[in-house]
């Protein structure tokens, strides 16, 4: 991942670097311990417009309102410091990952599931942590973790339905491409991988799996009406996924 050898890559660095040293510079004092970059800017699902998703492994007590100052920052100098690319700090306080109140952007995932993505993390600044032996929190489950996304999936197809301005569809054929990865790793024998690339690759002979359309989707401008036909399909596609998660162990 990111191996910095094309001019893409060199110049995504240039501006990784610039957002690193401006987040260090305004809270390596106000509780910032470690950063880490992550994202599809670490993939091969990169594209011009990917954002820099930096997280930051801070203290207990640290102030999130320095998270808001450092981000309205980004946006300030958004041209300037990234060429128009928008970057993004996201603070994970130590006790939600020891197992203590669920802080930040880690409150919106349970933990178990968050920690799976996080050695994919590069990182970027300050202490380096092996999240798996560092701290007591294990992976979730595959069972588990198929039920919780089944859920919130579904929440969000209801959301989709009325039409919701609160919910944009731009996300969500991501959100779907992170349930079937989850049934790739139980039954097609996938590998963790973050890349949405990785498992349309590893499904690609799959006909007529919902992967393809996810995939399809995921960057494109929808009308309604092909939010809900893929809504549809989605509901056909966790009908059936579900019967099966019941029998997994």
């Amino acid at each position: 991942m990111w191996p910095f050898d094309s001019e893409d890559d060199k110049r995504i660095k240039r501006i990784v670097n610039n957002v690193v040293k401006l987040a260090v510079e305004n809270l390596e004092n106000r509780g910032l311990i470690s950063l880490y970059v992550a994202g599809t800017i670490l993939t091969r699902d990169r594209t011009p417009h990917s954002d820099i998703d930096i997280f930051g492994i801070v203290e207990s007590n640290f102030d999130f309102n320095e998270e808001n100052r450092i981000n309205a920052l980004f946006d300030a100098k958004k041209q300037e410091l990234c060429g128009g690319i928008e970057a993004r700090f996201r603070g994970i306080p130590i006790c939600s990952l020891e197992g203590g109140e669920q802080k930040g952007v880690i409150k919106f995932f349970k933990p178990e599931r968050f920690i799976k993505k996080l050695p994919f993390f590069k990182h970027v600044w300050g202490k380096k942590f092996n999240f798996y032996k560092d701290f007591p929190i294990k992976p979730i489950s595959l069972k588990e973790e198929a039920l919780l996304l089944i859920e919130q999936i579904e929440s969000s197809v209801k959301a989709l339905r009325a039409n919701s301005e609160k919910f944009p569809f731009q996300d969500f054929p991501k959100h779907v491409i992170e349930l079937i990865r989850v049934e790739a790793q139980k039954e097609y024998g996938f590998k963790f991988d973050p890349s949405y690339i990785a498992i349309s690759r590893h499904l690609r002979n799959k006909e007529g799996h919902i992967i393809h359309k996810a995939m399809e989707l995921k960057n494109k401008r929808c009308t309604r009406n092909e939010i809900i036909e893929f809504c549809n399909e989605v509901e056909r596609y966790i009908y059936d996924l579900k019967k099966r998660v019941k029998e997994w162990t």
